[in-house]
């Protein structure tokens, strides 16, 4: 009984997803091509967006600590969404020149 007890007292509490939330996709301007502006986000804060994941890239060392970083900035589930696809293609872009300079490097040699 006491084990129980010390058991219970003691026990970590799991991580659960929060499920008193809404999260629901809106479409702002289905007319429009770009996909910010077809969520409704403007200009400046696409590119707010997009500083904040280029950062997060640079300070992060593994991928899911710098979404961490790049959806605490978000505001409502479209920027979740958008600021998500953005960090993709800046690793994306940034792993894409790593592989240049690389491969450069094995042609010429390190010096």
């Amino acid at each position: 009984m006491i084990m129980n007890w010390l058991g219970k007292m003691f026990k970590k509490k799991k991580k659960s997803y929060n499920t008193d939330c809404n999260y629901k996709l809106l479409i702002i301007d289905e007319k429009e091509e770009l996909l910010h502006k077809i969520f409704g986000i403007a200009e400046e804060r696409c590119e707010e967006l997009t500083k904040v994941a280029i950062e997060a890239y640079k300070n992060n060392d593994q991928y899911h600590s710098t979404l961490v970083d790049v959806i605490d900035h978000c505001k409502h589930t479209n920027e979740v969404v958008f600021a998500t696809l953005i960090t993709q293609k800046v690793v994306d872009r940034f792993q894409s020149k790593e592989k240049a300079l690389s491969m450069l490097k094995d042609l010429f040699g390190n010096g």
